[in-house]
């Protein structure tokens, strides 16, 4: 194994840093609202009653962090009303798939650009996640490509001193494919594969010439490769084969469609020998056609499915049981054993789908919880009430992969001014029905019934690529009737709420009441204007 400079090492940490950084800082949650009136008996020339909201949704949502959401109900007609609201909400799941086998190295299994198979990505919030490419079959959902990219960053960590800014001391430069062969020692490509890489120091090498080959001394700056190579000026392997062992990450060209997949030590004995690795790697295809030309399509590095923290070291790698380790072979100075597929393992690559998730019961959908007002606790959201909307991620042994999100409430009660909340003791709460205590007169405004949204702190990135959720704010209204002496009569605003039927949620007063302790309109006091 050749001596790495001092360069090569901050390729490596950098690399490994950008692994991280780049791949954690790639899940994103945007906010969305939308809101649903359903106004009853319009009777009169002008009724009017909706939704009023002051709402900013955000460019990107982050864990803890609350969202101002103030939902309240306004009349703007001419005619006093009695209204009542409930919450829904739909969310939209990007999330990792692993259904794309990559068989490796045989060369079978490759991927095909043609119109049926793979197309290209518009959609800027699909390519801001590095999903480049989609594959769609007849009537079923599209599946996501993630791509790697080879755009160089700065190592923020090494920085060249203005003392010692000679070559081998400017800082590093690296992108995503190449944190991918971060430790520089190549163990799997496809087979007869040809790739190059620049010596970044002279370096003993078998240099080849037709079947023969010669340990010679190769000066820096000299590009090496397989015999197959198209570029490499110096062949360090006879034709037909390939050269295992370590490369240079930073200037590492494949040409051979394929999978490749590259080794890194993670510890070391007492001694100081090498007794533990991981692997990591991607899926190559050439670019085709001619640049600037329609149809010509670039050089893809397609990223293969990875556990995080796989073999509890480092991110993004392999999971530890797909590979054949070798380490313990002893390989000689140049050169390193291929590895191998173990049996019954898969390599994917990394794939997303999007899903809709309704609000309903069933594992597979939103579960809202209602969370009545407790005095007795610490917090504001604890105090004034609220839901807890959760998805239940598919790994049901632990709560990993759930999605959390807390709806705050404001003005629960029984006071005039505020709602009051008939719980639907059944586990869809979300039937929860908020009833406000007072009418709405011609020109008023309700206290807010929701106060903010926020993701919980408690919900890990890795529980999603990306999502919208769409908070869904209801809303009834009937009208208030008055008798000949002018005073408002509160038993048809009963009666008509009771019978009642909302076309989108399916909901009816007594499919609410049915489910409570307690009759639902009957529970209600309105406060009415004499």
């Amino acid at each position: 194994m050749k001596k790495k400079t001092n360069r090569q090492r901050r390729v490596l940490v950098g690399a490994v840093c950008v692994a991280a950084v780049i791949m954690a800082g790639s899940t994103f949650a945007w906010f969305t609202s939308q809101d649903e009136v359903t106004n009853r008996l319009s009777a009169s020339a002008k009724y009017d009653v909706s939704i009023a909201e002051d709402f900013q949704p955000p460019e990107e949502w982050l864990p803890g962090q609350k969202i101002n959401k103030d939902v309240s109900a306004v009349n703007t007609g001419n005619v006093d009303a009695f209204v009542r609201m409930w919450l829904g909400g739909q969310m939209r799941l990007l999330n990792e798939e692993t259904t794309t086998m990559v068989e490796a190295p045989t060369g079978t299994g490759k991927l095909t650009f043609g119109t049926n198979e793979l197309v290209a990505v518009t959609d800027e919030d699909m390519k801001a996640l590095g999903l480049t490419w989609q594959k769609t079959a007849s009537g079923s959902t599209p599946v996501y490509y993630r791509t790697l990219s080879t755009k160089k960053i700065d190592n923020p960590k090494d920085i060249a001193s203005t003392q010692d800014a000679n070559e081998d001391n400017k800082p590093a430069q690296f992108s995503e494919v190449q944190s991918m062969m971060a430790g520089g020692v190549l163990v799997m490509a496809p087979e007869k594969a040809a790739y190059s890489w620049e010596l970044e120091q002279a370096t003993e090498l078998p240099v080849y010439s037709g079947s023969t080959g010669t340990t010679t001394n190769v000066a820096k700056g000299t590009k090496v490769g397989t015999g197959n190579s198209s570029v490499a000026t110096s062949k360090i392997t006879a034709v037909d084969t390939n050269y295992y062992g370590a490369i240079d990450a930073s200037t590492f060209q494949p040409e051979t469609e394929g999978l490749y997949l590259f080794r890194r030590n993670v510890a070391e004995t007492a001694d100081g020998q090498v007794n533990n690795y991981e692997y990591s790697g991607y899926y190559y295809v050439p670019a085709s056609g001619t640049e600037g030309e329609d149809g010509y399509v670039p050089e893809q590095y397609f990223a293969l499915h990875t556990d995080t923290g796989a073999n509890g070291e480092s991110d993004y790698v392999l999971p530890q049981n797909v590979i054949n380790d070798n380490s313990t072979a002893t390989p000689s100075l140049d050169q390193v054993l291929p590895v191998t597929i173990a049996e019954g393992q898969k390599v994917y690559l990394y794939t997303a789908t999007e899903k809709v998730i309704d609000t309903g019961t069933a594992d597979t959908n939103l579960i809202w919880k209602y969370n009545a007002p407790d005095m007795t606790k610490l917090t504001d959201l604890e105090k004034n009430g609220y839901f807890t909307v959760t998805y239940k991620g598919a790994n049901t042994e632990n709560t990993d992969d759930d999605i959390v999100i807390n709806v705050a409430l404001a003005n629960i009660s029984t006071d005039a001014e505020a709602w009051t909340a008939i719980y639907a003791d059944s586990a869809d709460n979300h039937l929860t029905t908020f009833y406000y205590n007072n009418d709405v007169e011609s020109g008023d405004t309700t206290v807010k019934l929701v106060d903010n949204v926020e993701l919980s702190k408690d919900t890990k990135n890795g529980a999603y690529l990306a999502f919208d959720f769409d908070l869904n704010v209801f809303l009834e209204s009937v009208q208030v009737t008055m008798d000949e002496a002018g005073v408002e009569l509160i038993d048809p605003a009963k009666e008509e709420f009771a019978n009642a039927t909302n076309a989108n949620t399916k909901i009816t007063a007594e499919k609410v009441e049915a489910e409570n302790t307690g009759a639902e309109i009957t529970s209600i006091t309105w406060n009415k204007t004499t």
